[in-house]
Order: structure tokens, then sequence, then C-alpha cells
């Protein structure tokens, strides 16, 4: 059976315009809550310096205001992040693959980027589990001094970033990705998150 051109242009209309309605974008403007889509803080950005392997992070502002005595208790955890890496660009024999985590967590002033927690980081090299495939895993231990304040936004920024680094010590490829601000987890606890990038 053949379906006439004028059919199935109606039905890929119907279907691009049905699709477009479904999207949405992710507004500029401060989040409110910590969500996994929200955006740092106005002024926060990351950069990965792939060859001195570490994630720089710029505009962020520790409080200096933070309590630091023993009249609170710290806010203790575990950040366990795994990245899957998909190996495509064909990289020499040899190359092996580094990743660096950043987290920024505590209590996070959305419209000046002040943090009132600390600022962490790991790296590692990553394993290669199959041709084409290979998985870095990083953990990250942390205890942050946290004020009491029932009203102020808590959450977790991570910023992760691979590079292929070939058997001369080059770094042939690398991506630096940022994810939206995550809850914070409650003291004691080990989140996990997991990530996929392409090299």
């Amino acid at each position: 059976m053949r379906i006439s051109p004028t059919l199935f242009a109606v039905v890929l209309c119907a279907a691009s315009t049905f699709a477009a309605h479904g999207q949405q974008a992710v507004t500029s403007g401060p989040a409110r809550g910590p969500v996994g889509t929200a955006k740092a803080p106005s002024g926060m950005s990351f950069a990965y310096d792939a060859n001195q392997k570490q994630i720089v992070a710029s505009g962020v502002h520790l409080s200096t205001g933070t309590i630091k005595s023993n009249s609170v208790s710290p806010t203790t955890g575990t950040i366990n992040v795994t990245i899957h890496i998909k190996i495509v660009s064909g990289f020499e024999s040899g190359t092996t693959y580094h990743c660096s985590v950043n987290a920024v967590g505590g209590i996070i002033d959305l419209d000046n980027g002040t943090i009132d927690g600390g600022l962490e980081t790991a790296n590692n090299f990553a394993v290669v589990t199959a041709p084409g495939v290979a998985q870095c895993t990083l953990k990250i231990p942390y205890s942050w001094t946290l004020p009491h304040d029932g009203g102020a936004e808590s959450g977790l920024i991570l910023a992760f970033g691979v590079a292929a680094v070939n058997t001369h010590s080059e770094v042939e490829r690398s991506t630096l990705q940022v994810d939206g601000i995550e809850n914070l987890p409650p003291s004691g606890a080990a989140s996990n998150f997991v990530f996929t990038v392409a090299l």
C-alpha cells in the first residue's frame, strides 16, 4: 500500500507541531528550588584544564560568615560519581582517559553565587571495560559546617570532565559538562550520580 504525498505531509506536520509543543525550555532566571535542571548561580562558571587534570570553578564565593564552631554539627556525606565514556573518535592504542569532578555544595545564594558550604574536587583515570567503552568512578567525602536557615536554598552542583590523553601525554579531546543543582542529601548519606559522555 502506498501513502499519498499529501497525506504524508499532513501527518508529518501534525507530528512536528505536537513534538515542538511538548518541549519545554529551562528559563534563564534564578531557580527558586534545587532541582536537577536548575542553572548554576549567575556568574558561576567552570573550566576544564585537561593538561593539568583539573576543573577550575570561577565566580564561586565561599561565605566567610559561616559558623566555624562546635555549636553546629557538620553536614557530612559522600558523593559517588560514575562516568560512562563512549569512545567513538578512534584514538590510538594506549590512550588513557582522565576524569575530574568538581562539587560545589551547601547553602547556595542563586543570585550572587555565594556558597555557605564547600568546594570539593576529585580526579581519577577511567578503566576500559570493553572495546569503545570506559568507566570512571570517583568518591568525594565531605564535611561542611552549614548554618541553620529554614528558608535557605541548599543544593549540590557537579561539574565533570573527561579527557583522552595519548601515549605522548597530549590531550586529544576533552569534554566538560555541568549538572544542574541537585538536592543536598541528608547528613551522613551517600549520593550516587551516573553520567554518560562521548569522546
